[in-house]
This record gives C-alpha cells, structure tokens and sequence, in this order.
C-alpha cells in the first residue's frame, strides 16, 4: 500500500500481486471558489425511461466476492496492462476472463479500463507510480505505439461482441496513474479509438476518468490539474473527436452532499457544451463517499441517503451511468468507506440494501421533475405506464414533517429498507436525509 498524505486525509493506492484492484481510491477535500459557482439545485431531467444501466458497480476481486445479492445494471473492470501482458509476447487472460464470464452469466454491460503500462512497454520503465516499486512505469505512456496499438487490439479481439465499452485509461490527472502530457494521451486516445473501431464498429469509447470532483485542495503534488480543466484540454487537443462518452470520477467527501454534485456535474456539461460534445453520454465511472479517519462511522440513514439521493439526482442531472467503487471495497485499507457489504463480502450493508430498493424506484420509470422547493425540500415526481405517479422526498438538513399535498392521491409510503406504511389520517409524513417514495 502506498500513503500519500493529502492535507488531513490520505490517498490510498494498493499494490495486490495476485489479483487487480480496480480503480484508484482518491477522495479530496472540495476548495470552494466564487469565480465557479454553478447552478446547484435546479435539474434538467431526461424525458428517457430510467434504463437498469444507471447502476454500475465494481468488483475488486471476482474470484474471491460472490456476485452481488442485489441487482447490478453494469460492470467497470480494471485488468491492468502489465498483468494482462507482463512481458512482450506474453498473455494472461484470466482474471479478465473471469470477470466477462461472470458478467455474462449475470447478463450485465462490461466496460474496460486501458490502464497501466507494462515496465517493458513503458517510456519511463523506472518511474514509481500507483503500484509502487514493485511495478515501475505503469503511469507512463508507452514508449512504442505499436505496443499500445497491439494490446488495444489483442484485447478488444478476444473480447469482441462480449466487451461493449473501453475506457482510455483511469486517471489521468492522477501524476501516480499518468505521468505523461495531454498530448500524448490525446495520441493514445486516437490510436486506440482507430484500431477499437476497426475491429468492431459497435465499440463505445469512453474519454479518461480525470478526478473532476468538487474543486481540490491546490496544493497537492499528485495532481497534474483539476479534472474538469483536464478534459477541457484533452478535448480542446483533438480528443473530442475520439470520445463517444465523457466518464469523469465525481469524488467528494461527507461534508459536501450528494445535492452539490450538481455544481460539478454543471461544469461539465459547460465543458461537453464549449467542445460540441453535448449530444454525448455523460457517466461518473468510479465514486464512492468515505469519512475523515477521525469521523464517526456512517449511520444506517446517512448511508441509505448518500446512495439514493446520489442516483436520483444524477439522473435528474444528466448523468447516465454511476459506477459504484466498490461492491467489496477493502475494510481494512478503507475502514471509513461507505461499504455495500460487511467483511465476509456477502452480508447487506443499509448501503446496499438502499441501493436495491432505489433501482425498485427508478428502473423502468420516467422522472418528470426534480428540484428543491423554497424550504429546500426535494421533490422528484416519477411516473409510470397505467397512470402511475410516485413522489419521491427527501429534505437534505435533517428530519421535519411534511404536508403532503391532497392532489398527490398518496396511499402508501416506501423506505429504502424495503418497509411501506400507509399514510396517516392528518396526511403528513416525517422525512429526512433518506428519501421517501410517496406512491
């Protein structure tokens, strides 16, 4: 495990040599600035039906974790390059098969992360990046692009009409996950959009995963440049033309709640706006929330709220696909994550068991609005065939109770614990940081 202390929190890379980590688990204190203050409650909500791929999910290690216990939409595996091709010439395919096996079983969407350059492929074999000593030259470009050309190409073949989506490397703001210019992975980008296209045209290509959370602290060596600013100069360098899917990672912290995504999410868009990228998909490929190591634990309504109200606003916001980090995230290295299972990676968390309940919610529905009203209470309508009308709320600062209005014809109240009650005879509700489904 490499520790990079940042502020009063740490950045934690893990080096596994039997088996891949996915991802790079960074969380970063927000710097507020006024110069980029961005509409944060009002939401633009797509007119689509909620589609099951909403719910992305990670597994660290799929010969260990059993399948998920709840519903999974869509699965982001991250095989690094130098496990998968630890010499020239040499293949190891599979943990990588096993993870595609294991989504087709399941009947769930693949997207792949081109990540980690192998020491014999690397421009800089002896730099130290996020796997430490023991792997140097993973963040570097290669020094061939034939070598890169070839593994993109080996890859998307063996995989082809199995492995849907390719993501062009993990994060890239990240000096320990890529060490190299935006020039040079706008050059990776190109070529390995030309040969994934050529072996099979259905390919979705989805752009870097730069950290474009809430704005970082500025002071820290790990980080080339925020990730928003980053995208904006990949794309403003060419790579526009080789993004089928923007796919940032929108990490943040306790103290900024789901609701301030929104400010992130906007800035975004600014930026998919300014490079006639608007028309695309825009998907969070990795977030999670985790607490300070001085912080208590999450309590059971604070996790069911961050998971719930992460996913309806998202929607409502324009965001796609979320990629949950990590279904098994390591409670050792990461005792203050929020977790989707205890230890054993097979017992429920309140996390995980909101987040079957909200797909119950969302999937199939159409959500018609989402907003805060003037007491900062938000109120997403979904509707459904058959004259169906749901009302989920939620007030963000804590618990009061709320009037609900008599036109809305409630009969029944939802918790994400899976619990329903009717409504009381006065027609009020007590709601908290963990949405309701008024139905």
């Amino acid at each position: 495990m490499i520790s990079i202390k940042i502020s009063n929190f740490f950045f934690l890379g893990i080096t596994v040599l039997t088996l891949p980590v996915i991802g790079c688990t960074t969380l970063f204190a927000p710097k507020k600035s006024p110069a980029q203050v961005v509409n944060t409650t009002t939401a633009t909500v797509s007119s689509t039906p909620i589609p099951k791929t909403l719910f992305g999910m990670h597994i660290q290690e799929p010969t260990k974790t059993p399948w998920p216990a709840v519903n999974v939409g869509a699965l982001r595996v991250f095989v690094p390059w130098f496990f998968i091709q630890p010499n020239k010439g040499e293949w190891k395919f599979k943990i990588l098969d096993k993870y595609v096996d294991l989504a087709e079983q399941q009947g769930v969407e693949v997207l792949y992360v081109f990540n980690d350059t192998p020491k014999w492929a690397a421009a800089r074999p002896n730099e130290v990046g996020e796997w430490g000593k023991d792997f140097p030259g993973v963040a570097s470009e290669p020094k061939d692009m034939e070598d890169w050309r070839n593994f993109v190409r080996t890859v998307a073949t063996r995989y082809k009409g199995r492995i849907r989506a390719y993501q062009i490397w993990n994060e890239t703001n990240n000096k320990n996950d890529y060490s190299g210019s935006i020039e040079k992975m706008v050059q990776m980008a190109q070529e390995a959009y030309k040969v994934l296209r050529e072996v099979d045209t259905n390919i979705i290509v989805v752009s870097p995963g730069a950290i474009a959370g809430l704005d970082l602290p500025g002071n820290e060596s790990w980080i080339s440049l925020g990730g928003v600013d980053w995208l904006d100069q990949y794309f403003a360098k060419g790579a526009a033309a080789y993004t089928d899917v923007v796919g940032p990672h929108l990490y943040s912290i306790k103290e900024k709640a789901p609701e301030e995504r929104v400010q992130t999410i906007r800035r975004m868009q600014q930026v998919m706006a300014k490079h006639k990228l608007s028309h695309k998909p825009l998907w969070d490929t990795e977030n999670a929330y985790a607490k300070f190591p001085n912080e208590q634990p999450f309590t059971d309504e604070e996790a069911r709220g961050f998971i719930a109200r992460t996913y309806i606003i998202y929607w409502a916001s324009g965001i796609s696909r979320f990629y949950w980090y990590a279904w098994d995230v390591n409670t050792q290295i990461h005792p203050n994550w929020l977790k989707m299972v205890q230890a054993d990676n097979k017992t429920l968390t309140p996390a995980s068991i909101a987040y079957s309940e909200v797909q119950k919610w969302l999937i199939g529905a159409t959500m018609k609005s989402c907003q805060p009203d003037s007491n900062k209470i938000w109120i997403c309508q979904v509707t459904r065939d058959n004259n169906y009308t749901g009302w989920i709320v939620w007030n963000p600062e804590g618990k009061l109770p709320f009037k609900v209005p008599s036109n809305w014809n409630i009969k029944q109240v939802r918790d994400l614990a899976g619990g329903k009650s009717t409504l009381l005879a006065s027609g009020s509700v007590e709601i908290g940081r963990s949405p309701l489904l008024l139905d």
